[in-house]
């Protein structure tokens, strides 16, 4: 795996810091007795945490099921119902909706609110507080060693539908061999040109299939790897003048609304 940097807004931190959380939660996760495929929920938004628990499904050959945060309480605790994950990470205020909702059955693990992200979604610092029987995920991951058993094989995110047909379905995808491993790299080499050496933007959520995909696959491969907590176009165009981005994933709606900037704005950064 290269080793790097990665970005969230204006926090920093190295690729090996992220890895060796995950290694530790991992450990922790087979502690608590999940197993190869099996589900582990996400409700965050884009942090490190995210990648941390990605590199832990991995590890355990585990599903990590990330719920789309926008949804309404009942959407969400469909998808946990739905899913049966035995454990839920989520930033501590969205839970202000769903605490008194969750399955009786599943263990909860908080992830303190940044407050980059308070400050960009205007949240409450109230309901950004960890409640006192709350156990966060770093103090959590603390106390356990790193993976040290045998690496199982890969599994994609468990994405969600959007539910246009009735309730959401989740895509649960067969572990890849691995000759679908290396076809699955290629792909992403011509579509996306996720390579070694990259300096990859991810401006959408990590919870949408796309983002998630392009960010599993650029995490091991990118010099850097840049993620916005929230889409912002003016900002866009100076992480990519700063970091030198050479490749992103966005969705037309964002290319319309870089240009929709005033030019002499689009024009103020350098995107050589």
């Amino acid at each position: 795996m290269n080793s790097g940097m990665i970005y969230l807004d204006e926090r920093a931190e190295s690729r090996n810091e992220v890895v060796e959380r995950g290694s530790r939660a991992a450990t922790g996760f087979a502690k608590m007795g999940i197993l190869e495929g099996d589900t582990v929920a996400l409700l965050l938004r884009n942090d490190f945490a995210f990648f941390e628990v990605l590199q832990a499904t991995n590890a355990i050959g585990a599903y990590a099921v990330p719920i789309n945060w926008h949804g309404k309480s009942e959407e969400v605790c469909y998808v946990l119902n739905d899913a049966k994950p035995k454990v839920l990470i989520a930033h501590a205020d969205l839970l202000k909706s769903i605490r008194n909702q969750l399955p009786t059955d599943i263990y909860l693990l908080v992830v303190p609110t940044p407050i980059e992200i308070q400050k960009r979604y205007g949240i409450p610092q109230a309901d950004c507080q960890v409640l006192e029987n709350d156990l966060t995920w770093g103090e959590w991951l603390a106390d356990f060693e790193f993976w040290t058993g045998q690496p199982k094989r890969s599994r994609a995110s468990m994405i969600y539908t959007s539910g246009t047909t009735g309730h959401p379905k989740g895509v649960k995808r067969e572990p890849a061999t691995p000759e679908q491993s290396i076809a699955y790299a290629a792909l992403f080499r011509q579509v996306y040109g996720v390579e070694q050496g990259v300096r990859a933007l991810v401006a959408g959520p990590l919870y949408h299939a796309s983002p998630n995909a392009y960010s599993r696959q650029a995490f091991g491969l990118a010099d850097i790897l840049v993620m916005q907590s929230k889409f912002d176009p003016e900002e866009t165009l100076a992480l990519i003048e700063r970091h030198r981005i050479t490749n992103a994933v966005m969705v037309p709606t964002m290319f319309v609304r870089i240009l929709k900037l005033p030019k002499e704005v689009r024009k103020r950064y350098d995107l050589s």
